[in-house]
């Protein structure tokens, strides 16, 4: 499997600061166009038995996430409905963030790629997901979504551990 690194909501600049990443570690780069969004990760990323036609799972979060939300706020002494309220806020300026899907990468140039990203103009990508089984046949807007229903989560969770 070839490496790729598919990137979305990238503006132009950016692009090219991973671009040049990418070129430095050998892997390719594929800035995924917004009319691309609802295409397979897996065959975007050129995997061969991977259809264009994503599939959405069928324990996506939906309902799931806002109650693990109200429980996580709860737990932090927080009101529920406000942290609903800040969390659809949250996720729909998460839908615009900056997204990379690694494929075929091994732990090595995972780490590789991190570093990297660090040491650039870059600094921090929020969103990063990797191929697995599970969600090669996924579109991208389906996992942009469930990485950033994550991102927001562990916001709060992260507040409700800590107190």
């Amino acid at each position: 499997m070839n490496k790729t690194v598919l990137a979305y909501n990238f503006n132009p600049e950016r692009l090219q600061q991973l671009r040049q990443i990418c070129m430095i570690l050998k892997t390719n780069c594929k800035a995924v166009e917004p009319e691309e969004f609802d295409d397979a990760v897996g065959f975007l990323a050129g995997i061969k038995d991977c259809p264009q036609a994503a599939v959405t799972p069928p324990e996506a979060q939906g309902d799931n996430f806002f109650e693990a939300l109200e429980e996580a706020a709860k737990k932090a002494g927080e009101d529920a409905e406000a942290a609903k309220k800040e969390a659809v806020q949250l996720l729909k300026q998460a839908a615009q963030k900056e997204m990379v899907f690694l494929c075929g990468f091994d732990m090595h140039l995972l780490n590789q790629f991190l570093a990297a990203v660090k040491r650039s103009k870059l600094k921090n990508i929020e969103l990063k997901a990797m191929l697995t089984p599970n969600n090669r046949q996924w579109s991208g807007r389906h996992l942009l979504q469930e990485i950033a229903s994550e991102h927001v989560y562990m916001k709060w969770f992260g507040k409700s551990a800590h107190k």
